[in-house]
């Protein structure tokens, strides 16, 4: 029994697949007819709300309005009523039982979606209802096989002038992290401890960061990314290198221009239960960063929280609720208030949809740009769901073992990449079609990440890598450029 709210994995282990909705079970088929003829209204709303990797990053996610409802209260109808586009009035009075034509395939639903000819529905709730896309339109195609490579004549990288959707020029950055390395001491013994090597985290990373645009960072976990993203907002500091936030280095900045500048840069943490203080309420919680600013007076400060909490689609009353009174979704909608707070110019988002199931995730996704484009927002992006990236970030960053691998547009990054690494993270993507889950050719990266305490020498990636050659142990790659905004560390990056 597997219980998930990641349809890919669904679509590629399992034999049968039940859909739940409010403690119910609301549709129940074997895994392909389930993908391929889906009946119910919610479960044709959880594929739709999916990101793809073919995704047109200008088309809104589809997100099922509303909330689930109060199970200490439960309807004696049926209990998506509330959030169905095409509910009508028999829907609000009559509870659906599970049934269908086809023994196989049940549904809980008085107006199924109209599918195969000779299943007799009602067809006059989805011919009024708005147009909605297909859940089994294609998922985009997969990248292709590994080959033999040809070495590339290569240049080092140049930065571009222009930046993808009008995110300003490369001069026009607001963040350039330069050279920087992140070690920690290993130390041994309970009393008297000694330090017995170093872990390194972060080797010798350099990016730019344009001003308004989404910078994404994928790879592993244990690959350095939420280190990296602790750096940018001055709650680590780098061993060696710069972070530099609009012209001034973080790490040189005395502890009260710091905190003031604190300001400016924001972090929404990757877990929505554990960032925010059980014993406050969420008033507080959004209102604190004000008080440590020294913004405005308590009137004022209760304002902008009301004025917070309605931007991020929440009711203001809400303000005198604890944390434990809302779901995932709704803290991590706390959350981003709190990070919006003092109308920053950079948010770090580490995994801010990890924790959320999919109908969920696309609301807050839909959110994060709505925000973006009202307040000018600059965002860096940090998760390892590569789809879920490719529908929010302009430029996309591959770490590997505490080093960048790949940088590049969402185009160049998922429609020709250039690292055998993230050609394998894409291969391992699961994706809600059964039928491409079960004939995926290739395989995805081997192996176990090797430890950061002792990384090999030369490509770190080479222990895994099926194209590796003696060159990789000898000569660490470089970042070097593939044309546009595409540069790869490989020696021998894939055509």
């Amino acid at each position: 029994i597997l219980i998930t709210h990641d349809l890919g994995v669904i679509a590629g282990r399992a034999d049968r697949v039940a859909v739940m909705y409010a403690g119910r079970v609301i549709e129940t088929a074997d895994t392909v007819e389930l993908f391929e003829h889906t009946r119910h209204p919610y479960t044709e709303s959880l594929l739709a709300s999916i990101p793809r990797l073919n995704q047109d990053p200008e088309r809104r996610l589809r997100s099922i309005p509303g909330l689930p409802p109060d199970l200490m209260d439960p309807p004696n109808h049926c209990r998506f009523a509330a959030r169905c586009s095409y509910a009508l009035g028999r829907c609000r009075a009559e509870d659906p039982q599970l049934e269908g034509p086809d023994g196989g395939h049940t549904f809980a639903c008085f107006y199924p979606r109209p599918d195969r000819e000779g299943w007799e529905t009602d067809e006059s709730a989805w011919a009024r209802a708005p147009e909605q896309p297909a859940p089994s339109e294609p998922n985009g195609s997969a990248p292709a096989e590994i080959s033999p490579p040809v070495p590339d004549e290569i240049s080092p990288a140049v930065p571009e002038e222009a930046a993808p959707n009008g995110a300003g020029t490369a001069t026009d950055s607001i963040l350039d992290v330069r050279n920087v390395s992140k070690e920690f001491p290993v130390r041994s013994g309970l009393i008297l401890q000694r330090t017995v090597g170093t872990l390194k985290a972060l080797t010798d990373v350099s990016l730019q960061v344009r001003r308004g645009e989404t910078f994404g960072l994928v790879g592993e976990s244990g690959c350095g990314k939420t280190t990296l993203g602790k750096l940018v907002v001055a709650l680590e500091k780098p061993t060696s290198g710069q972070v530099v936030f609009n012209g001034v280095d973080l790490a040189k900045m005395h502890a009260s221009t710091l905190r003031r500048e604190h300001r400016n840069l924001q972090i929404m943490f990757q877990d929505p239960y554990a960032s925010l203080d059980p014993r406050m309420r969420v008033g507080g919680i959004i209102g604190e960063p004000l008080i440590i600013q020294h913004e405005g007076d308590a009137r004022a400060r209760r304002n902008r929280v009301s004025e917070l909490l309605d931007e991020v689609g929440l009711q203001a009353r809400m303000a005198d609720r604890y944390p434990h009174e809302f779901s995932g979704g709704q803290r991590q909608r706390i959350g981003l208030a709190r990070a919006l707070a003092l109308r920053p110019s950079l948010i770090v988002a580490d995994e801010p949809v990890s924790a959320l199931d999919v109908s969920i995730r696309s609301q807050i996704l839909n959110l994060m740009k709505d925000l973006q484009e009202i307040h000018g927002l600059t965002y860096i992006v940090i998760s390892h769901d590569l789809s879920v990236v490719r529908y929010l970030a302009d430029r996309i960053g591959v770490m590997y073992l505490g080093k960048l691998v790949e940088v590049g547009t969402g185009d160049e990054i998922y429609a020709r990449p250039a690292h055998p690494y993230t050609h394998g993270l894409l291969k391992a993507i699961p994706l809600p079609d059964p039928s491409h889950e079960r004939h995926k050719e290739g395989t995805p990266v081997r192996g176990e990440l090797p430890s950061p305490v002792h990384p090999p020498s030369g490509c770190r990636f080479r222990t895994r890598c099926p194209l590796a050659q003696e060159r990789c142990a000898e000569e660490v790659p470089q970042l070097h450029s593939r044309g546009g905004q595409h540069t790869v560390a490989c020696h021998f990056p894939l055509n």
